[in-house]
């Protein structure tokens, strides 16, 4: 059926990737909470031969690192928000005493896109004209930072602390399904480097790079870091 009204929708032929933050926050979680327990598991499993240790050192980095996760994605989001209130708040003092010089100041941003002087003069008039889109022609043109673009504190922090506890209990999984130290041992660090390489995978294709050079730089991050922590693992375990 035809629609010959006057409204028309337009349907955006190469949709943006939404939620861009919080899958930025879930691969950050989901990859630091893997090597950050795959080094720790691995060094400790190099120090220690009693398995029900490495189990509960294992559980307490797990718990630690997602609540530090939790805690510091929280306090990272609000003070986004606050930076943003403040600047916010500052430019709108700028407007209401010195009108002038913040028309000035976006009519050279205008020009500078390459807009005449006439269609810059027509462009300051009219978004002046409303104190409220001036301010966020402002804030977006000037500072560039828009309020949209803001997560939710609170959902970024859950987001990466619950990321942070899926990546880490990876690397402990095998200690829970044998008593034998080195078979964990080898096991967690096999299925754990696996993760990695499909975690850069994924990560690369979610932003549109190389995705094996993305998995490679992961999976060399994780097999430097836990060869690192083996190493003073086994050194502590044989010098202490």
């Amino acid at each position: 059926m035809r629609n010959d009204g006057s409204k028309k929708t337009h349907k955006e032929i190469h949709a943006h990737i939404k939620g861009r933050g919080y899958i930025s926050n879930v691969a950050l979680g989901l990859s630091d909470g893997l090597v950050t327990n795959i080094a720790f598991l691995t060094g400790f499993g190099g120090a220690v031969s009693e398995i029900s240790f490495i189990r509960i050192a294992g559980f307490a980095a797990m718990l630690a690192g997602s609540i530090s996760m939790f805690f510091g994605g929280l306090l990272a989001g609000q003070s986004q928000r606050d930076l943003f209130k403040a600047d916010a708040a500052r430019e709108l003092h700028e407007i209401e005493s010195e009108p002038e010089e913040e028309k000035e100041e976006l009519r050279s941003l205008y020009l500078e896109k390459g807009l005449t002087k006439q269609e810059a003069d027509i462009v300051v008039r009219r978004v002046t004209s409303d104190k409220r889109k001036w301010l966020k022609e402002l804030l977006s043109e000037e500072l560039h930072i828009h309020e949209s673009e803001l997560e939710n504190p609170f959902k970024v922090a859950l987001i990466t602390g619950l990321a942070f506890l899926a990546g880490a209990f990876v690397p402990l999984f095998p200690y829970l399904l044998t008593d034998v130290r080195q078979t964990a041992l080898i096991a967690s660090i096999t299925l754990s480097l696996a993760f990695l390489f499909f975690a850069g995978l994924w990560k690369g294709q979610i932003l549109r790079r190389d995705r094996f050079k993305s998995a490679a730089q992961m999976l060399a991050i994780g097999g430097v870091a836990s060869a690192i922590l083996y190493v003073i693992g086994l050194a502590l375990h044989i010098f202490v």
